[in-house]
């Protein structure tokens, strides 16, 4: 199998010859680091037979400034279906991401290309600032659900525009979680943010699209909701905010894909040599039997990750990706 295939057949639930294998290498510091030490991105991707690539949307609020919540009902949008979404590069001296249209030229027959985009409270914090966006869901419900109308219509162009650039799968980036809570009561998601995400979700399944959720902290109380709505596949789940693999796997594993699994801080900086090794084998031994895992690190690979660690892991990920899990 090619990775495309391996990567659909996994979230389709049919048989794979391998785990699907990820790496989040968008860290520029780190991968100078990378580089300096072993070699470029792109050889990590082929050494260790890395089946996805990301192209990166730019964030929705291009006016340079953050606005009032009063201004959201007539705040103007720029038109989702301007190729400027595809082509737009504004990363700084920390993110070496590339856009969506890099990443279907560079990638796109050799691997399954996400196009990561910002969801619904995700998205809108970079209007509002994080802190006001949430102040605003209980102070303002009215006007922020009305602007969450207008931008759950305007993802979906978005979601036009890359769907017709040729990516395989969107992220939808939204952060509902905190540390063994959420960051808002599952209320106050299931009637303001739920049924905006569900939206966009839905377009994009009718265009072929496959959807993943990333979302860090603990959100637990919805996944049954996140799992109705749609999405085919979750991403970190973060067992340093209580999200208990076990529990996941037993409750929820034959539902949605786990997309992740290598906490960038309580795994890749917390362990080394033998003691990473074996959370890496604990990882794989919760979630890989009967399919719906790719392994992936839970955020970007940070730079005070040394990259022999991340290099003796990956050899290891090699190996147990290839292991037959399906009948365990």
């Amino acid at each position: 199998m090619n990775a495309k295939e391996r990567v659909r057949a996994t979230l389709d639930r049919q048989p794979t010859d391998r785990t699907p294998v990820d790496c989040w290498l968008y860290e520029r510091r780190f991968l100078d680091r990378l580089e300096a030490e072993y070699g470029p991105r792109e050889q990590f991707l082929d050494e260790f037979g890395i089946d996805i690539f990301v192209g990166f949307v730019p964030y929705p609020n291009q006016l340079g400034r953050q606005v009032d919540v009063t201004e959201l009902a007539e705040l103007p949008l720029d038109d989702p279906r301007d190729p400027k979404w595809l082509t737009f590069t504004a990363w700084d001296e920390i993110f070496a991401g590339v856009n969506v249209a890099q990443a279907v030229a560079q990638q796109g027959d050799r691997r399954w290309i996400i196009a990561h985009m910002w969801g619904i409270v995700e998205g809108t914090s970079t209007f509002l600032g994080i802190e006001n966006c949430w102040l605003n869901l209980g102070m303002n419900p009215d006007r922020m659900v009305a602007w969450f109308d207008r931008y759950a219509d305007w993802l979906c162009g978005l979601v036009e525009s890359v769907a017709a650039a040729g990516v395989d799968m969107i992220t939808l980036s939204d952060d509902w979680g905190s540390n063994r809570t959420m960051l808002f009561s599952p209320r106050m998601w299931r009637r303001m943010i739920g049924p905006y995400a569900r939206r966009v979700v839905d377009h994009a399944r009718s265009l072929g699209l496959y959807v993943n959720l990333h979302s860090d902290g603990y959100i637990l109380d919805v996944l049954p909701d996140i799992i109705e709505t749609g999405y085919h596949s979750l991403h970190p789940v973060q067992e340093s905010a209580g999200m208990d693999p076990r529990t996941i796997k037993a409750e929820y594993g034959d539902q949605i894909v786990i997309y992740g699994s290598l906490d960038v801080v309580d795994g890749l900086l917390a362990y080394d040599g033998e003691a990473l090794e074996e959370y890496i084998r604990e990882r794989f031994s919760i979630y890989a039997p009967g399919g719906g895992f790719i392994f992936n690190t839970g955020h970007f690979v940070q730079p005070d990750i040394p990259p022999q660690r991340l290099l003796r892991a990956y050899r290891l990920v090699q190996e147990l990706a290839a292991r037959d899990w399906a009948a365990r």
